[in-house]
């Protein structure tokens, strides 16, 4: 006999419509509200025959890997903010100037302290330019720490709020990302608990 809803189950064999607080039957009941069509042999008891046990097997392991995947790209998003970047800059001739400037220059180490930016902003095309002119320009770092100390507003509408901006628009599109996967390996989980729990019908 196929079954196809849980209505069906109830009205064949309504004991198991009284024991829905068991995990074994609220599997079935989950199982077939998510779409899934079981056969059960005849008689007065609840067995399944269809699918059959190999093919759970074959679907879990397949969930297992889906699962696997997923767990994989999880990790690789959590560890690009802090490693991918960092390398990107490792190798970028602007950043490699302004470390050497730091460590011979005290001049340009104190007014790029009082600039206030992070390495974040030599990954903007806009403040990259800044920073090159910052870099080479005594008179220009003057006249822009001047600036930043006569307008606070300048400063937050010239400066931090492009790159930092950009900064958290991509720690939340990672955030997005992950949540999204940590759902999708939960809802996995969920799957093969159900499917497991259909094999004590067999």
């Amino acid at each position: 006999m196929l079954i196809s809803s849980w209505d069906d189950v109830v009205k064949r064999f309504p004991t198991l419509g009284e024991q829905a607080d068991r995990p074994e039957v609220d599997a079935v009941r989950e199982y077939l509200e998510s779409g899934g069509i079981i056969k059960v042999a005849d008689g007065k008891d609840f067995r399944i025959v269809y699918p059959t046990k190999k093919m759970i097997d074959e679907r879990i392991a397949a969930l297992r890997k889906q699962k696997a995947y997923y767990l994989k790209q999880i990790q690789k998003l959590r560890t690009l903010e802090r490693e991918f970047i960092p390398l990107r800059l490792a190798f970028d001739p602007l950043y490699i100037r302004h470390q050497l400037k730091l460590v011979a220059d005290r001049e340009y180490r104190e007014a790029f302290k009082r600039l206030g930016f992070s390495w974040a902003h030599f990954l903007d095309p806009k403040t990259r330019k800044i920073i090159a002119q910052f870099m080479e320009d005594r008179d220009y770092r003057s006249r822009v720490l001047q600036a930043l100390e006569e307008s606070p507003v300048y400063r937050s509408r010239k400066f931090g709020s492009i790159s930092d901006a950009q900064r958290n628009t991509r720690k939340e599109l990672i955030t997005r990302k992950v949540d999204l996967l940590q759902k999708q390996v939960e809802r996995i989980e969920r799957q093969m608990t159900v499917l497991n729990l259909l094999k004590r019908w067999m």
